[in-house]
């Protein structure tokens, strides 16, 4: 039933090991289903604690309390910038969705980054209010993978002319499109860079999404998607325990990349040029009532 989405992917494509990167009989016994079972097993027990401590213990530090309603976000439509990004980005992703179709390999569009791509494509449609607040969030936890796709690039699938170069487009937008939306006046705001409530609860959606979607999927049609189903050759830790070495050097990682991002995205945003040249527009109206300098300390932080 799913052979149409996996059809043009060359399962007999070898490399130096005895595996390929695409999947295939190979790929799928690298693992027994004992030890899949297992490892399953052993991270719904980890990434339910992880929610549970993230829920109910992380309330007590300090700035993790849920991100609220700013009155500018009811300021109406969005900005002719932002409708003009969400055109451009949709229709890259339509392209993207259009190789795959056309490569008979769409069974791909499950990878994480592919994911991400469209949670902000929803937060760009989108006005703020409780739901796209939290999962501004909650996405941005989970940035790490444009990293990776960039310094990993994965592009062997790639055969119609210009899509490594999508490939690349997409997931430096995938870094980038988060900045845009802080310094949009659409009332997002990161995690405070002292929480990790939020970190927390990415890594474990990201634990989930991988053995509860990416798995059966995996399983079903021996495509190797985001590595589930055997290593990478650039993944250091190939061997049978691979997995759970992931859960390890992935959760430090996703940390790191999460903070640092915070970081540079706060710092990008103390430079925006459109919210300084407004700042002065109004100060420089004095026949106006005197009215009570805009407070932009919200795009950075919670008060």
């Amino acid at each position: 039933m799913l052979e149409w989405t996996y059809a043009g992917i060359n399962f007999s494509a070898k490399s130096t090991e005895p595996w390929a990167d695409d999947g295939g009989i190979e790929c799928a016994a690298h693992s027994t289903l004992r030890q899949r079972l297992f490892e399953t097993i052993l991270t719904v027990i980890v990434a339910s604690y992880e929610i549970y401590y993230a829920t109910y213990h992380a309330k007590s530090q300090i700035g993790t309390s849920f991100p609220r309603e700013y009155a500018r976000e009811r300021q109406g439509r969005p900005s002719v910038l932002r409708r003009l990004v969400l055109v451009c980005y949709a229709l890259l992703w339509g392209i993207e969705i259009g190789f795959k179709i056309a490569s008979r390999q769409l069974i791909y569009i499950l990878n994480p980054c592919h994911m991400v791509t469209l949670i902000q494509i929803i937060l760009l449609t989108f006005s703020s209010n409780y739901y796209t607040r939290g999962l501004y969030r909650l996405h941005a936890g989970m940035l790490n993978g444009g990293t990776l796709a960039i310094y990993f690039p994965v592009t062997a699938t790639r055969l119609f002319p210009f899509e490594v170069e999508l490939y690349y487009i997409q997931h430096i937008l995938i870094l980038l499109v988060p900045i845009f939306l802080l310094s949009s006046h659409g009332g997002y705001s990161l995690e405070p860079v002292g929480s990790f409530r939020w970190t927390i609860i990415a890594i474990a959606t990201f634990r989930f999404y991988h053995y509860f979607v990416l798995q059966p999927f995996s399983l079903l049609t021996w495509v190797n998607l985001n590595g589930v189903l055997c290593p990478f050759q650039f993944d250091p830790f190939i061997g049978r325990y691979y997995r759970l070495w992931a859960h390890v050097h992935q959760t430090l990682f996703m940390i790191i990349h999460h903070k640092l991002f915070s970081v540079v995205a706060r710092t990008c945003i103390q430079f925006d040029i459109r919210r300084s040249m407004y700042y002065i527009k109004r100060q420089d109206k004095p026949e106006q009532p005197m009215q009570q300098p805009i407070d932009f300390s919200d795009i950075i932080k919670d008060e």
